[in-house]
């Protein structure tokens, strides 16, 4: 083998080699997700995130390319004259976004007032929103009065599983599930019972996608056996305010 021969093997397997491994950086692409003031993330991807009140909230967050169900709920300490203090803090909240590789979201909180009896008001429904630039690409408000009657099980029969208080975890795995994704409420309740490890890590893998047409279907038939239970569990009263709600 001459030297010239040698040094072309070299530089072709030189250029393989740097081929290769940018493939490989592209296929593990990266989404940064920043988060807003005021916002505490508490779940992703049907995943339970727990953050201490005695640390600074998780500012940042590295995700696949793809579909994600972010759950956060508005979370302020207020400073009041006197050396008073109030924690406002809302019911969870959940979006979904598809997010694209190389790209930086923020998840934002928008019109959060800074005035205290503002912010309280603001706590009560606040919403939920993924931008990229200053470009809303996703957004959810909060159920307003979720206070666990008949009527917040409506609303989350009916679809209100986006917003409201409870079980963060949970609240994310059923958002999944209404969006046609492999995760059934009656796993996602299993899945909560059995309290898994919580999350440490900031990065997360997106969501599988289903076939969205079965997946509808499913979810249509749960929102019905939902509806009927609701309707069995009701009082009179409360049957007769369905109906007028349903008539509207």
């Amino acid at each position: 083998m001459t030297l010239f021969t040698s040094k072309l093997k070299k530089l072709t397997t030189a250029a393989l080699l740097m081929s290769v491994g940018s493939v490989s950086v592209l296929s593990h692409a990266e989404v940064t997700l920043l988060v807003d003031d005021n916002i505490k993330v508490t779940a992703i991807n049907g995943q339970e995130l727990k953050q201490s009140i005695f640390q600074p909230l998780t500012k940042q967050f590295t995700l696949q390319p793809g579909q994600h169900v972010l759950t956060a709920k508005y979370d302020r300490l207020y400073n009041l004259p006197r050396d008073e203090h109030d924690y406002l803090r809302s019911g969870n909240i959940s979006v979904a976004a598809d997010l694209t590789d190389n790209q930086t979201y923020r998840l934002t909180m928008p019109g959060q007032p800074e005035d205290y009896d503002a912010a309280k008001e603001y706590a009560q429904q606040p919403t939920l929103a993924v931008q990229q630039n200053n470009t809303v690409i996703a957004s959810q408000q909060s159920v307003a009065g979720n206070d666990g009657s008949i009527f917040s099980g409506l609303g989350k029969a009916i679809g209100g599983v986006f917003g409201g208080s409870g079980d963060a975890q949970l609240q994310n795995q059923q958002a999944i599930a209404a969006l046609g994704q492999p995760t059934a409420n009656s796993q996602a309740i299993a899945q909560v019972n059995a309290r898994p490890a919580v999350v440490t890590s900031n990065a997360y893998s997106a969501i599988p996608v289903k076939n969205v047409s079965q997946a509808t279907a499913t979810q249509s038939t749960a929102t019905l056996d939902q509806f009927m239970q609701l309707w069995l569990q009701a009082t009179p009263a409360e049957r007769e305010k369905m109906r007028q709600w349903a008539e509207k």
